[in-house]
């Protein structure tokens, strides 16, 4: 007997056996069960998740000679017929080949006769949507109003191809992708009873090649098993498909944060000369910085589809990255892609991507500038304390904190200084950028917040930590207060032009004393070539 390939042996012949289809297989039971059966299905979504093979189950459970059930036998001539292929009843037409006026024609002229052995007479066609409009017009009338012993099933992976006026008529169904993890279950238990040793590195990297196809998954893994024998190892899928392994990945990020120029060249160099498609890597590359940033930006793994292995190392790796870097590698990556495949220097191109991803300045980086920053323009103060500041925190101050009278709006504004205080000893970038924050109203518990914005990166930043500011305010007026912001951008505009009045001479010796008074600063200042605005 000749071999029959692993996704025709695997097929599903029940409904309970279709995998990630559970709400088309309940369905569809329910309404035979209820004998509630329409005359048309349409069947929907991406190839090789179980649509053509639900559309024969149907059929079966339909012309099956213990039926209409849910169950069908498999035993009987009308279900092993079906199974076959070679059924009277059961016409399986390629809508790719069959796409013409004549061939609707000569199927509205047969529909008439009854069925031979079953009950309905029944029309499965493969990629509707190849249909001519000619075609689709033919068969509407028959559609709308077919014999009662017809019934009709489409299959489609292109749905918004298919004429309104045709999917008004039928029941749709919605065919999802299948999840990674459900295919290497799947995989997993096929080659348990077929005593095939596989890891779950090859199951891991076959079901993602198959791209949420259990058809293609299982194909993949017949050519494997052709390949490797009995035993599978991730090296023989990565041979036989010229797949990249994960732990290359996590390599090149690691390089990437360590700023090894020298160690991503030679990488480049290794991945180009093994035959790896360049494109294909990027790719992958992406996904990976993608995983990266749902950990961080989530705060759990649960939207990544790999093993448990790398589950945590994901985990390990987020707090490594600031979301605004991830986002910025992502673009680099997406225009790199495009340049690998328009150019005709891949290699080159490929190269200067990973060189520019790994000299993006890190936020986390920048971050801490601003807050040496502030800690220096907060000692420049200090060393310049008039009378005026002293008034500012008399004794008043103290009682008006520990008063028990009603907070109002100027209670928060004579005590403002108090709470960027307090937010300073947390996070002196926060308290710089709110310098020109003014408390402007005070409605129940809400606290509106009028704030001159500077840039982007300050406006995330008070963003990113309304809980730090309103903790602040509670420590000194000892109520609670949601903080709400609104940011003033035309006094910015109004600011900065005041604030270049300044003269180049006094910027170039108010830069000269922070270079002076601290030796850090100075080496900052020449590093990043900072100047004055």
């Amino acid at each position: 007997m000749s071999y029959v390939v692993i996704a025709r042996r695997w097929r599903p012949q029940q409904f309970d056996e279709i995998i990630a289809q559970e709400h088309v297989s309940k369905t569809l039971s329910n309404a035979i069960a209820n004998n509630r059966i329409a005359h048309a299905y349409i069947f929907t979504g991406p190839r090789g998740i179980g649509k053509t093979t639900t559309a024969r189950i149907l059929a079966k459970a339909l012309n099956c000679e213990k039926g209409p059930t849910a169950t069908p036998c498999n035993e009987c001539s009308a279900c092993l017929a079906i199974t076959q292929g070679n059924s009277l009843d059961v016409l399986e037409i390629d809508g790719a080949s069959n796409r013409g006026i004549d061939e609707i024609r000569n199927l509205r002229e047969n529909i008439r006769f009854t069925p031979t052995m079953g009950k309905y007479r029944i029309y499965i066609i493969d990629e509707v949507h190849m249909l001519t409009k000619e075609a689709f017009n033919a068969l509407l009338k028959t559609l709308e109003e077919p014999p009662s012993h017809a019934l009709f099933i489409f299959a489609t992976t292109e749905i918004h191809k298919v004429p309104a006026t045709i999917l008004s008529r039928c029941q749709r169904f919605d065919f999802k992708r299948i999840p990674i993890k459900t295919i290497m279950e799947h995989l997993k238990y096929i080659c348990d009873t077929d005593k095939i040793k596989i890891d779950d590195d090859a199951l891991l990297q076959i079901a993602k090649k198959a791209d949420g196809s259990m058809r293609d998954s299982q194909s993949i893994l017949d050519q494997i098993i052709s390949f490797s024998g009995d035993t599978i190892k991730f090296e023989n899928v990565a041979q036989a498909l010229g797949v990249i392994h994960q732990d290359q990945y996590f390599k090149i990020s690691d390089l990437i944060l360590e700023k090894n120029l020298k160690e991503i060249i030679l990488q480049t160099q290794e991945i180009f000369n093994s035959g790896f498609d360049l494109t294909e890597f990027l790719l992958g590359l992406e996904e990976h910085f993608r995983n990266i940033l749902i950990t961080v930006s989530t705060g759990s793994t649960e939207l990544i589809e790999t093993s448990e292995n790398y589950l945590k190392r994901y985990e390990e790796t987020a707090p490594k990255y600031h979301e605004n870097d991830l986002i910025a590698v992502l673009k680099i990556i997406a225009d790199t892609i495009v340049a690998v495949k328009i150019s005709q220097q891949p290699q080159l191109k490929f190269e200067l991507g990973l060189i520019k991803i790994a000299k993006l300045p890190s936020s986390k980086d920048i971050e801490s500038l601003l807050d040496q920053l502030d800690l220096l323009k907060k000692k420049a103060k200090n060393n310049r304390v008039t009378e005026t500041s002293s008034i500012a925190y008399s004794p008043a101050d103290s009682e008006l904190k520990t008063s028990v009278a009603i907070i109002t709006i100027q209670t928060i504004k004579d005590q403002w200084p108090v709470v960027l205080d307090k937010i300073h000893e947390n996070k002196p970038s926060l308290a710089a950028s709110l310098e020109h924050a003014i408390p402007v109203k005070l409605d129940d518990n809400h606290l509106e917040i009028e704030i001159r914005q500077i840039n982007a990166f300050q406006r995330d930043l008070i963003n990113n930590h309304f809980r730090l500011i309103e903790d602040a305010v509670y420590a000194v007026t000892q109520e609670h207060f949601k903080a709400k912001f609104k940011f003033n951008l035309e006094q910015a505009v109004v600011d900065k032009q005041e604030n270049e009045s300044l003269s180049k001479e006094d910027k170039e010796k108010l830069l000269q004393k922070i270079r002076s008074e601290d030796e850090n600063m100075a080496k900052l200042i020449d590093e990043f070539d900072l100047e004055l605005i």
